[in-house]
Order: C-alpha cells, then sequence, then structure tokens
C-alpha cells in the first residue's frame, strides 16, 4: 500500500493513478465535509473540493517534509 507521502510525490509527477487513488482516500472526508450542505449545493461543494485538494497536491513541498518524514520512519522502525 502506498503511503499518501508516496502517493502525493507520484501525482506531482503527473501520475494520473495515483492521483486518483488519493481523490479516492479522500471521498469518504470529502463526502462528509459537503454533508452539511444545502442539496442543492452538495454536488458543486464536493467537486470544489475535489479541485482544491488536486491544487493542494501541486501545491505540496515535498523537501520541506521529506527530513522529518525519514526522521519520524526511522523512529517508529526503532521501536
Amino acid at each position: 500500500m502506498n503511503t499518501l507521502l508516496e502517493l502525493t510525490i507520484k501525482a506531482k509527477a503527473e501520475d494520473k493513478a495515483a492521483l486518483e487513488t488519493m481523490l479516492i482516500r479522500f471521498q469518504p472526508k470529502i463526502r462528509k465535509l459537503s454533508s452539511s450542505a444545502p442539496y442543492a449545493w452538495k454536488e458543486d461543494m464536493e467537486q470544489e473540493l475535489y479541485i482544491q485538494l488536486i491544487k493542494a497536491i501541486h501545491r505540496f513541498e515535498i523537501q520541506e517534509v521529506e527530513p522529518q518524514w525519514n526522521f519520524s520512519h526511522q523512529f517508529h522502525s526503532a521501536i
């Protein structure tokens, strides 16, 4: 199974399968967020949330996370 970090790296490299996997993973959260919206707006709200998720994936700066990720991954592996 791919981690969100691995999927993000692949999605930023234009891997459509990785992006689709991320969208599917976030689908329950997106549906939950849109559940409070009026029914007439629900579909539009979900679409906008997916668009914002895709934009966030492409804006995400991997180099800011990798040093911390490597440290925490090594720490948890040692336990």
